[in-house]
């Protein structure tokens, strides 16, 4: 490869990571809801034709701005790390400072919960799934908690938990109009109360 090759494929590399930063600072200042591909292309200062050119979509976009959100979330995952807490401690502090992280963007918990059949599509996308949201760490509290030994298990438990704990953030997230009502109707208890439920259910044949 020549110089003028090398010189090409930095630009290209370049150009692709401002559309991510760009989308990224866009989300963070505007929430998701206005990262429009005009949006986007406007804070990258380019074109939405070198934003479709370079992810293909709006969807491939906001998947990987997600996964650099996600990123982000340290005291949510450094709670994984703390050896010094109960494994089923670790879970519940995780859960909690994850939520709160997400609700700093509305919006955002819906938008993975519909990129799940890009997550699950493919060995790779799972991998770097699995790598951002410290899924080792995860089912190494599982299996302390558990002691289950069989990986797809883990995983399994994990998808539960999670999907019961993000789920009503998911319906709280909805349109205004629709939240006021959602709320009027039923008042979700805090995150911190629903998590000690539902661990109280999902755990009780485990001493620990």
């Amino acid at each position: 490869m020549n110089k003028t090759d090398n010189n090409a494929d930095h630009s290209d590399k370049d150009t692709k990571q401002t559309i991510l930063n760009a989308t990224v600072r866009l989300i963070r200042e505007d929430g998701l809801q206005c990262a429009t591909l005009r949006k986007i292309a406007a804070k990258a200062d380019t074109n939405i034709a070198l934003v479709n050119y370079y992810y293909g979509s709006k969807d491939n976009l906001l998947s990987d701005a997600v996964r650099v959100l996600l990123s982000t979330f340290d005291d949510a995952f450094k709670a994984l790390e703390d050896l010094s807490l109960s494994p089923k401690e670790r879970l519940k502090q995780f859960f909690i400072g994850y939520i709160a992280n997400l609700e700093q963007y509305p919006g955002l918990a819906r938008q993975m919960i519909d990129q799940g059949h890009n997550i699950l599509a493919s060995q790779d996308e799972y991998t770097r799934y699995a790598k951002t949201m410290r899924m080792k760490h995860m089912h190494a509290a599982l299996r302390e908690i558990t002691n289950e030994q069989d990986e797809v298990k883990l995983r399994m438990m994990m998808l539960q938990l999670y999907g019961a704990i993000i789920f009503p953030l998911t319906m709280s997230s909805c349109s205004p109009g629709a939240q006021n009502k959602l709320e009027t109707s039923f008042q979700f208890p805090s995150i911190e109360t629903q998590i000690e439920a539902l661990f109280e259910h999902y755990f009780y044949k485990y001493n620990i």
